[in-house]
């Protein structure tokens, strides 16, 4: 990475900050990645060498810590890294306020992973719920499964193996917008009536829900 050549905060920060794919990594960091394949699933298209390079050079620019325990390796945001997650929140509220992008022009995977992130434990009515997820206007794999309980959350892309507490069938469009916080789940909702009221409250837990 060359720098600005210039004492600037602003440009100081933006070697750090302005690389391409790097606010992603930061943000998965703050929503709790550890793992190098968590940060990476939270990043469709972005290549693992890619990956490697930029949490090298986030770990020495002091803004990642990575521990290694075995064979196993975990990566944390330091007190710098999350103070500059606040800038990625910042930008995000930027964004989220002038920018715009057709729904159905986004990825419903990443938007059901990011708020799988978003819904903690206390939000969970059970030990475990799982709620499937049928997009009308992909091609295969267009079914999602969103697992969540008091120990984790994630969405997978086959069958978990748990049976299923509700399906929803709805658009890309239905699930970005409900992700987003701009509207109530949309489509062809079956489920009892706490799911209900649980989809309810976790289409507004997006922190730029207000911006919509």
């Amino acid at each position: 990475m060359r720098g600005y050549g210039q004492y600037c905060p602003i440009a100081l920060a933006a070697e750090v900050f302005a690389e391409r794919w790097t606010p992603i990594i930061i943000r998965n960091l703050h929503l709790g990645c550890g793992r190098f394949t968590e940060i990476l699933d939270g990043a469709p298209g972005l290549p693992r060498s890619v990956l490697v390079q930029r949490l090298r050079t986030l770990e020495r620019t002091g803004v990642v810590h990575r521990t290694q325990n075995g064979r196993s390796t975990a990566y944390a945001l330091t007190a710098c890294g999350h103070e500059l997650a606040e800038v990625c929140l910042a930008l995000g509220a930027w964004g989220a306020r002038w920018r715009s992008v057709r729904p159905e022009d986004q990825d419903p995977y990443l938007a059901l992973w990011t708020l799988a992130r978003m819904i903690t434990p206390d939000l969970v009515p059970r030990p475990r719920v799982v709620v499937a997820f049928q997009i009308t206007d992909r091609r295969p794999p267009n079914r999602f499964w969103l697992v969540l309980s008091r120990t984790g959350n994630e969405v997978c892309a086959h069958p978990p193996g748990f049976d299923e507490d509700g399906q929803v069938i709805t658009d890309t469009a239905g699930v970005v917008r409900w992700y987003a916080g701009e509207t109530a789940l949309r489509g062809r909702i079956t489920a009892p009536r706490w799911l209900r009221a649980s989809l309810s409250a976790w289409g507004h837990l997006n922190p730029y829900a207000s911006y919509a």
